[in-house]
């Protein structure tokens, strides 16, 4: 209903602004002028980011902080992370949750260099999520018993090199 409205109105209004611009050209200009800026408001609104790509980002900011170790304690990794851009806006509540929405396993004890026994992520872990998953086998979608998904015939068929005769 409100697009019909639109037409009609569009419909209306054409007319008598397409004569008023044949008599003035510099009515064109405004109109130019407020049509781009229109368009230049909704081509910089922000887009909402993937949330795949900041899942990405944020293994790789943890892997990052982990560097060439096994692993991180995350005693040592939630201030490094909450001090960075990545965290900057987080607690460390809400920086668990986001560890675990990414996917990444946390260890209840492990160890890391000489201290062992408190929570951690494993290096390893964040490399496998970065990894790209494995095209699963798909399977052959043609019938294997018989032609164009028919049974095959009881006889088994022709042979290589027979053929069936007609009486």
């Amino acid at each position: 209903m409100l697009a019909i409205i639109r037409i009609g109105a569009v419909c209306l209004a054409a007319p008598p602004l397409y004569a008023a611009m044949e008599r003035s050209p510099l009515l064109l200009a405004p109109l130019a002028v407020g049509i781009w800026c229109r368009r230049a408001w909704h081509a910089s609104a922000p887009v909402a980011p993937d949330p795949e790509q900041l899942r990405r980002q944020l293994i790789k900011a943890v892997l990052e902080i982990v560097g060439d170790r096994p692993g991180i304690h995350l005693s040592e990794l939630y201030p490094r992370l909450l001090a960075s851009p990545w965290g900057a806006r987080l607690d460390e509540t809400r920086l668990r949750a986001a560890l675990t929405e990414a996917g990444i396993t946390i260890h209840r004890s492990m160890r890391v260099g000489d201290v062992e026994g408190r929570s951690g992520i494993k290096r390893a872990d964040l490399e496998a999520l970065l990894r790209p998953a494995p095209l699963s086998a798909v399977p052959d979608p043609s019938p294997t018993g018989g032609d164009a998904g028919q049974a095959p015939p009881e006889s088994g068929g022709e042979r290589a090199g027979e053929r069936a005769e007609s009486a």
